[in-house]
């Protein structure tokens, strides 16, 4: 039909949009009648914008099972998941031009984000750049009504402009599952203070001191919850004492490509006031630190995390030495360690780290994790990231009208209380 010309559908008092009007634009003509002449009183017309297409539905998650998990023995199970949905105020056109508009849209990217986590059935999810406005006018409520309580934590700099403009992380559990025993945040900013002035006695005025502050001063933050299970285990004559607790850190780190040194530091500050955190409350009290470290497996981040050391001919550890006018932030690498033994979640099920857990035209490979304390828990299951023919079905990369974020979503079920040490 020719685009100018109006074909009528309907006279009846409501009409629903279906698939033959996609991609056609809707007109309503109301015309008001006296009810004694029957004559024209009033009339109105109102044209609508493009009728778009139903979301296609979320792709199916399968997630793969370690060889050996029979269904007895061990503690509870649970299945966490971690996301970093792409907060509204970085959905940009400039930085996604390949994504239609309508499709970066929050209200359209929220119904699909939230119908995604939902069927997967989580008991815990973490997030990452959930805009503070977005949580207290939706996400808080609609997790709320899925089942879910939670708590959130903005990152720590003025919002862009607005109030609520400003992303943070937000951690929900299931009530049915857990209740909350304890909840903390993290705020980096802060820690880089202390750590001058208290460990390293620099003036915050002084040159050194404001070149130290100002290379580690990025508004990130980190959450940490302990969570009980709402039904315990008993004691069995294989468990004589359960563990019903879990700790469940989740963070997003500094996103620039050009520090290395201040993700490594934020990791480091997180391990040390984790390990300070788990050890006060006995020793057996099972971790997780979920979240978008920014870091792919290749970087000093990552050896930290998983053989809590880092070579000191790491580049990451070396920008001070190559870089003109870059602070030195971090410590001797001999200093840089954990007490933790801490397997990768993907690397243990699936024998290696995903190809990408961030997937742009600009970007593509793993900044995503999911890491487990070895000795009290086991990770049984993960969902593999979908190929990239499946990530490409609706445009050239994320997001797109079928993936709402750049970042896929991680996907695991542990268990708890038969820990193994990672591979």
């Amino acid at each position: 039909q020719p685009h100018d010309e109006w074909i009528e559908i309907s006279r009846d008092h409501v009409y629903v949009p279906n698939e033959r009007d996609v991609g056609r634009k809707l007109k309503l003509e109301a015309v008001a009648l006296s009810m004694e002449t029957g004559e024209a009183l009033m009339q109105r017309v109102v044209k609508t914008d493009l009728v778009l297409s139903r979301a296609p539905d979320p792709v199916k998650r399968n997630l793969v099972t370690v060889k050996g998990v029979g269904s007895g023995g061990g503690g509870a199970r649970f299945r966490i998941v971690t996301y970093n949905v792409l907060a509204e105020i970085y959905a940009t056109q400039q930085q996604y031009p390949y994504c239609d508009f309508w499709a970066l849209s929050w209200d359209y990217r929220f119904q699909n984000i939230l119908r995604e986590i939902v069927e997967v059935g989580p008991d815990v999810i973490c997030l990452q750049e959930v805009q503070a406005d977005h949580y207290e006018n939706h996400v808080y409520a609609a997790l709320s009504d899925a089942g879910f309580e939670g708590v959130y934590k903005q990152k720590t700099r003025d919002s862009m402009g607005l109030t609520g403009k400003v992303d943070g992380c937000a951690l929900f559990w299931r009530r049915t599952k857990f209740h909350l025993v304890e909840s903390y945040s993290i705020e980096f900013n802060e820690l880089s203070q202390r750590q001058a002035t208290q460990v390293l006695g620099l003036n915050p005025r002084s040159e050194d001191g404001s070149s130290y502050l100002s290379r580690l001063c990025r508004d990130n933050v980190a959450q940490l919850v302990v969570l009980e299970l709402v039904n315990p285990t008993m004691p069995t004559r294989s468990n004589r004492e359960p563990i019903n607790q879990l700790c469940i850190a989740n963070t997003h780190l500094y996103s620039h490509k050009d520090y290395p040194d201040v993700k490594l530091w934020q990791t480091w500050q997180l391990l040390q006031e984790l390990e300070t955190f788990v050890l006060s409350r006995g020793t057996n009290l099972p971790l997780m630190i979920c979240g978008d470290f920014n870091s792919t497996p290749d970087t000093a981040v990552y050896d930290l995390l998983s053989r809590q050391a880092v070579h000191p001919g790491h580049p990451d550890v070396n920008m001070a030495n190559g870089e003109d006018n870059v602070p030195n932030i971090l410590p001797e690498t001999m200093n840089m360690t954990h007490s933790f033994s801490l397997g990768s979640v993907y690397n243990s099920v699936i024998g290696e780290e995903p190809r990408h857990t961030n997937y742009t035209t600009n970007f593509k490979g793993t900044l995503d994790y999911m890491w487990y304390s070895a000795q009290n828990l086991r990770p049984l299951s993960a969902a593999p990231i979908p190929e990239e023919s499946v990530l490409t079905l609706h445009g050239e990369a994320l997001p797109s009208t079928q993936f709402s974020s750049d970042h896929v979503m991680l996907i695991s079920d542990m268990q708890i209380g038969s820990g193994s040490r990672p591979p």
